[in-house]
């Protein structure tokens, strides 16, 4: 009997910024990711205006990020289990 494989329970995406800083969001599906990459990210990545980055959707909370300004972006898994494991 095969075993499904593991699904992350969110992603994390780390933005790493010009100058050293990071800026972290959360995202609860991959696809989530992949649209606003390409839909807002991707599209304004040379630009240097100002977008609004998701920081805590449930608090409604934005970054007012300059896309021309990201150097990074690195997108991590997490998995509930794994959280639960270490608590």
């Amino acid at each position: 009997m095969a075993r499904e494989p593991k699904k992350p329970n969110e992603y994390i995406v780390h933005l790493k910024l010009e100058g050293g800083q990071e800026v972290i969001t959360k995202f609860t599906t991959i696809e989530e990711v992949k649209t606003w990459y390409a839909s807002q990210f991707k599209a304004k990545a040379g630009e240097d205006d100002l977008m609004p980055i998701p920081v805590r959707a449930e608090l409604n909370e934005i970054l007012l990020v300059r896309p021309k300004r990201v150097i990074a972006i690195h997108v991590e898994p997490i998995y509930s289990s794994s959280v639960e494991m270490f608590s």
